[in-house]
């Protein structure tokens, strides 16, 4: 249990430089955050999640939600460890957990039912003895083999699994490209014009540039979300495309987000090739960035990501509804689909 002191808490406010009353609101929610046990703070973040999704604001809905999260939490009775680090409120499965009512725990000495191996920005990642040891337990620990999510590595097992290659030699390939940095969430890319006379700098890579583009300055992005052997949907990203490097912006490049089906979007044989890249890449939980060429017809993986965040899509957590990107039916969908995917591919819990 972590002590809550009135005295440091008032002298942390106190020190506070302040400049309106929203950042000493938020001053004092982060000090509050930091003094209260986790348990009580995931308890409050979990009824506040749940009550944040209804639509309906009457008291008789009210209370309905404020029952089902209830239920919830003496139903469901899990507890979910991420370590080394405690997941940050925007991480997608993090907020999965609020809405299952499960627990969230950053202490590996406490009981839980699945770990997730958890390093935000990272690109490689050193092997942690603590998760090893429960690998060797038989507790299962989600992303445990994923050690390594830079471009240079996606490239190598993309073409392992795909059979045609993303990646390009600059100084003979001929035509546009992209360069990138080989590191995690940069979102630095830019098109170059191939070949190049000496190769930028030594920590980046060069992909081929997919032709995903639609008109009005606009692109077509496919974001995959990956629950071990399942994919439960696909998000379809349409993003501003009015420069060069717009597309590569990442959220704040978004127009609009839609969701299908899978199979509206990928056909077996790429469901086959996707999953048997996360495989090899030892990636358990997470979300890919697909794009197909509109010339060639083929699907390209570009990035991996073991830690994804639902920023803009369904956060009433941190943003308010009505700027939220995706429309209230698909964030329903969505997070439905994906608590079903959870608990049917990490925890054995069948709907």
């Amino acid at each position: 249990m972590i002590k809550f002191s009135l005295v440091f808490l008032l002298l942390g406010i106190t020190q506070t430089q302040a400049t309106s009353d929203s950042n000493l609101i938020d001053k004092v929610k982060m000090l509050l955050q930091k003094y209260i046990p986790v348990s009580l703070l995931n308890l409050y973040r979990t009824y506040t999640y749940n009550l944040s999704l209804g639509e309906s604001k009457t008291p008789f809905n009210v209370l309905q939600r404020l029952i089902s999260t209830t239920k919830k939490l003496f139903n469901n009775r899990k507890k979910i460890l991420f370590y080394p680090d405690y997941p940050y409120r925007k991480a997608t499965i993090y907020q999965l957990c609020l809405l299952l009512g499960y627990e969230v725990t950053d202490n590996p000495k406490e009981k839980f039912d699945l770990a997730i191996k958890w390093q935000r920005y990272e690109t490689f990642f050193t092997e942690e003895p603590t998760l090893s040891r429960f690998a060797k337990e038989k507790i299962d620990v989600l992303n445990l083999n994923c050690q390594d999510v830079s471009k240079s590595l996606i490239n190598r097992v993309f073409e392992e699994a795909f059979g045609y290659s993303i990646a390009v030699d600059p100084l003979t390939y001929t035509g546009k490209c992209v360069v990138k940095s080989n590191l995690n969430a940069q979102h630095d890319g830019k098109i170059v014009s191939c070949p190049v006379e000496k190769i930028e700098a030594s920590g980046v890579v060069y992909q081929k540039l997919i032709e995903n583009d639609l008109e009005g300055d606009r692109v077509i992005d496919y974001r995959v979300p990956i629950f071990k052997k399942h994919i439960p949907f696909v998000y379809i990203y349409i993003k501003h495309n009015k420069t060069e490097t717009q597309r590569f912006f990442g959220y704040p490049s978004l127009i609009s987000v839609q969701v299908l089906e899978t199979k509206e979007i990928l056909n077996q044989p790429e469901i086959n090739n996707i999953l048997d890249f996360c495989q090899k890449l030892g990636l358990d939980y997470g979300e890919l960035d697909v794009l197909r060429d509109k010339t060639d017809q083929r699907i390209y993986i570009v990035d991996a990501n073991n830690t994804p965040s639902s920023r803009l899509l369904f956060e009433p957590l941190q943003l308010a509804k009505d700027k939220c990107i995706l429309s209230a039916s698909d964030r329903k969908k969505v997070l439905e689909k994906m608590a079903e995917a959870f608990q049917q591919e990490f925890l054995n819990i069948e709907k």
